[in-house]
């Protein structure tokens, strides 16, 4: 058994060895070895390959000697290099180099055709010349013509103008592999991929062409056109009406249908259940304002379900600043009050009618005050 060309108990040998010494490092691991690409098949690994081949055929196109001493010698040079040994070891050298994901693939075919390659390149061909054909279905055997398939290459049956009516392919085609049977698109079937599948109806047809479409996404089993009103049947999640055909049922009309901290939202054809705010203790919708009754800790504030902490620190914060106020009307007074007893009597009158009227707004919003004004008559205080 082998590990990536190497033969397993060496790799084992490598790895642990340097483990056993404990003040040496075990060696890194080229992460390509340990996840191995999917395999190519022999007739496409061949494809590449020669794909690779051409890009080297075009890349040393221009010739290697350029820069001659006349343009009849640096000619000559020219054509002497198009059909050198040089140029085919400048090709080879570079095939497969700029193939990443199957390279050891591209490199093996490279390996098998070398033989094969080297007797083209001695017939002195035309470049353009098929050398896919040449390569890969005349020397090497692993693929074959178009609209041809198995061991044989024997050609799929049908029209090769129209393979599987134009709905499918030749199992096979191309390769020396498959059966030659039809392989049908979606929403075909039938020998010659001749008819509609479950769940698409004919919605077009001529003597060349026939076109299968899905059903409505509500019917179960069939359709005789694509409104939900063709359905053979409807699938879970509708219910037949005989108006308007299958119809979504809304599952969220039971108010049960999902947990208490859960709330429905309704999907053609199903439902979801999902979790509510954290600040609810129940909900019919997302958010804080959704709840039908607030989670402990929380209290309901208009339409919100609000932490009682929060609420707590926001009414310190108002209450703090409202004080703060207060204190620098009043400094402005006794600032002004004694450069003009008249002007600072106004502005103390206005000062304390503004601190009285906040803390009665206050008290009558549910914040606590500097005093309980509940106490005093507000019209004898003013009168007096």
């Amino acid at each position: 058994m082998e590990f990536g060309g190497i033969p397993v108990y060496i790799f084992l040998l490598s790895v642990s060895i340097p483990l056993v010494f404990g003040n040496l490092q075990a060696p890194a691991l080229n992460p390509s070895l340990l996840t191995q690409s999917k395999n190519l098949a022999d007739c496409q690994a061949c494809k590449l390959f020669v794909e690779s081949f051409k890009k080297g055929l075009e890349r040393t196109a221009r010739g290697k000697y350029e820069g001659g001493d006349a343009a009849w010698e640096e000619e000559k040079l020219k054509k002497s290099y198009k059909r050198s040994e040089m140029r085919l070891i400048d090709i080879q050298e570079g095939v497969c180099k700029e193939e990443k994901t199957h390279s050891v693939q591209c490199h093996h075919m490279a390996e098998k055709a070398e033989e094969f390659i080297e007797e083209w390149w001695s017939q002195d061909p035309d470049e353009s010349a098929d050398l896919y054909t040449y390569i890969c279905i005349d020397k090497m055997r692993v693929c074959c013509p178009v609209h041809h398939y198995g061991k044989d290459c024997a050609p799929c049956p049908g029209d090769h103008a129209n393979i599987c009516n134009g709905n499918g392919k030749c199992r096979g085609d191309g390769t020396r592999k498959g059966n030659g049977t039809c392989l049908c698109d979606p929403g075909y079937t039938g020998e010659n991929c001749d008819h509609c599948s479950t769940g698409y109806y004919l919605s077009y047809k001529d003597d060349n062409k026939m076109l299968c479409s899905l059903c409505h996404r509500s019917c179960l089993g069939g359709c005789r056109q694509g409104t939900q009103k063709d359905c053979v049947a409807c699938k879970t999640g509708y219910t037949f009406d005989t108006e308007e055909g299958c119809l979504d049922v809304n599952e969220c009309d039971d108010i049960n249908k999902c947990s208490k901290n859960q709330f429905c939202v309704n999907s053609l054809g199903s439902y979801a259940c999902m979790s509510c705010d954290k600040s609810c203790d129940s909900c019919h919708g997302d958010g804080p304002d959704m709840c039908r009754k607030c989670a402990k800790g929380y209290s309901k504030k208009g339409e919100f379900c609000i932490a009682d902490r929060e609420d707590e620190d926001q009414s310190e914060k108002l209450t703090t600043t409202r004080y703060m106020t207060y204190v620098g009307l009043l400094i402005a007074t006794g600032i002004l009050l004694p450069k003009s007893t008249t002007l600072g009597s106004i502005v103390g009158f206005m000062v304390l009618s503004y601190i009285v009227g906040a803390e009665y707004y206050c008290m009558i919003n549910g914040h606590e005050g500097l005093v309980n004004l509940k106490d005093y008559d507000l019209s004898q205080l003013f009168r007096t």
